[in-house]
C-alpha cells in the first residue's frame, strides 16, 4: 500500500475543506458523512492535520473545521506525510508486502520502479487546489 487508510481519509477530509475554502468552518459530521469517514475517527485525523498547521478548528456556535492554508499551497504529499510520516518510495511495496527490494521483490517490483518516480513527482507538485479542480459537483 502506498499510504495508509488513515492518510486516505485525511486526504478526503482535506479535499472536502479545500472545496469549501473561504466559506468558513465546516462541521465534522458533514465532512464525515460526505467523505464516508467514520465519525468517531475523523476528529483524530483532523487533530493531526491541525498539529501540522493544515487545519484550523473553532469551537461553539458557528464552529467547525477549515483549512489553515490556501489549498493552492498545500501539496498532497504534505497531507499524507502529516499522517504517515516521511514516505520512502524505494521501500514501499505496491502489493503491501513488508519487504520488497531488488533482492526480495514482489511480482510488481520492476514495474513499480518504472512508475515510482512519476508518482512521487506528482504528489510533490500537485496541490489540494489542483485536485479540487478535477471534481465534478
Amino acid at each position: 500500500m502506498i499510504y495508509s487508510p488513515t492518510a486516505q481519509y485525511a486526504l478526503r477530509a482535506a479535499l472536502h475543506l479545500a472545496k469549501r475554502y473561504g466559506e468558513g468552518p465546516v462541521l465534522g459530521r458533514n465532512i464525515a458523512e460526505a467523505e464516508e469517514i467514520p465519525p468517531s475517527f475523523l476528529p483524530k485525523i483532523l487533530h493531526s492535520l491541525r498539529a501540522c498547521g493544515l487545519v484550523l478548528t473553532r469551537k461553539g456556535r458557528g464552529g467547525g473545521y477549515q483549512l489553515a492554508v490556501d489549498p493552492k499551497k498545500v501539496r498532497i504529499r504534505q497531507v499524507v506525510e502529516c499522517i504517515d510520516g516521511p514516505i520512502d518510495f524505494t521501500t514501499i511495496c505496491v502489493l503491501g508486502l513488508p519487504e520488497c527490494s531488488g533482492v526480495n521483490s514482489c511480482a510488481l517490483h520492476e514495474h513499480w520502479g518504472r512508475i515510482r518516480k512519476d508518482f512521487e513527482d506528482n504528489i510533490d507538485k500537485q496541490t489540494l487546489a489542483d485536485v479540487v479542480k478535477g471534481f465534478r459537483d
